[in-house]
């Protein structure tokens, strides 16, 4: 082990220093102001004991007793600044650790800055085109790959043309015409993401087209409070029936009732993603009942983390597609569409309001496309997006997008 002391003008010299005299991989220990002049100790291939017994002898060796000075304001620990050396304590190798962990980060955060800026110089439209779908906020992970499909490209507004086609390419929507067709659904997700008033939207539309006879409404919501009389008043203001079931054998029966009408809506109650036991139950609900279609209830509000965090619990459960809601009250479509286009899950409808039918619409690639484009260049241009074919396949490129 080695351990040693150097003096310099100024910290950047010192830890120039440092590394020429021990190597990069040497541990500073302390450092302190001295006439002006730096004063740092480190050393190299320590183990704790001798560190602890070498500190000590250069200790004893320093028979000059300095003037205390202001400490320096670094990221580590500042130690050994008392003028009694002998009685000076030992940093723990906990604290020792702790202040490399800080000094890393700072390291890694100033190198990342770095290439940073020398991708801006050599890359402009590279580092152009990612800003404009990171002001959308799509996740950096996802800009890179739909950036990298669409250079190299000299001109900026050819490279951001052919970035709409290949995130075009990147979003899937549900191939299942509900409206039209019909069919048992259980909308799930977490609590306060508007699964009532969906079910209530899609019912409406639904009872529109092929009258009231055809729709029905089972709710399994005896957790939140008023769960149940929400959408029981929901379905007498729309003149459809509802039924409160309890455990899945009354659900099979329940279907077994409605077996003439075209479509049936489950509404299941509101839970936390990190609810494992809830979330069992209806991967059983889902998996073991195959005429049930599961769609996943995400708000466009939430936090990408979040959104990543709900996707991964139900996992588990053969999703037939997703609906997005509260797409009115977010300034940002990018973290949902991200956690989207990464999964590889289809979109069935989009919510963009309160209003009962008409704030529920079927999913359209050009829809989520616009969003991206107008976070970038605002409200004040009217745009219409062309949704052309890529150079490769969807089902490549998605996969390829996919993390």
């Amino acid at each position: 082990m080695r351990v040693e002391r150097f003096e310099e003008d100024d910290m950047r010299k010192a830890l120039t220093k440092v590394r020429a005299e021990l190597g990069k991989d040497a541990v500073l220990i302390s450092s302190r102001s001295i006439d002006g002049r730096v004063e740092v100790m480190a050393a190299s291939d320590c183990e704790p004991k001798e560190l602890r017994a070498e500190m000590k002898r250069l200790a004893l060796e320093k028979t000059e007793k300095v003037e205390e000075q202001p400490e320096i304001e670094h990221v580590w620990e500042v130690l050994g600044d008392d003028v009694d050396q002998h009685s000076q304590e030992m940093p723990s190798l906990i604290d020792m650790h702790n202040e490399l962990g800080r000094l890393r980060k700072l390291f890694e955060g100033e190198l990342a800055q770095l290439s940073w800026r020398d991708g801006a110089s050599r890359e402009p439209n590279r580092l152009a085109l990612l800003t404009r779908l990171e002001d959308a906020g799509i996740s950096r992970d996802i800009s890179d790959k739909i950036v990298a499909k669409a250079l190299p490209c000299q001109d900026l507004d050819l490279a951001w043309r052919r970035v709409q086609r290949v995130l075009s390419r990147a979003i899937k929507i549900s191939e299942h015409d509900l409206l039209k067709e019909g069919g048992v659904i259980a909308l799930i997700g977490s609590t306060g993401v508007g699964k009532t008033a969906t079910a209530a939207k899609i019912a409406a539309q639904f009872a529109l087209r092929h009258g009231r006879n055809q729709v029905a409404f089972i709710t399994t919501d005896s957790i939140r409070v008023g769960g149940q009389s929400q959408l029981i008043s929901l379905g007498t203001v729309l003149g459809i029936p509802v039924q409160v079931v309890s455990d899945h054998k009354e659900i099979q029966n329940t279907l077994e009732s409605f077996s003439s009408r075209k479509l049936v809506i489950i509404d299941t109650a509101g839970i936390s993603q990190r609810d494992v036991a809830m979330i069992e139950k209806l991967e059983t609900l889902a998996n073991e009942n195959l005429k049930i279609h599961p769609l996943l209830v995400l708000a466009a509000t939430t936090q990408e983390s979040v959104i990543a965090e709900t996707i991964s619990a139900f996992s588990n459960i053969n999703l037939a597609g997703v609906v997005v809601t509260k797409t009115d009250e977010s300034n940002s479509i990018g973290p949902v569409l991200s956690g989207l286009i990464r999964n590889k899950l289809p979109i069935a409808f989009v919510t963009n309001g309160q209003q009962i039918p008409e704030d529920l619409h079927p999913a359209r690639i050009g829809y989520f496309v616009n969003k991206v484009i107008k976070a970038h260049e605002g409200p004040r241009k009217s745009l219409k997006v062309h949704v052309a074919k890529a150079n490769i396949g969807e089902d490549k490129l998605v996969s390829e997008l996919a993390v």
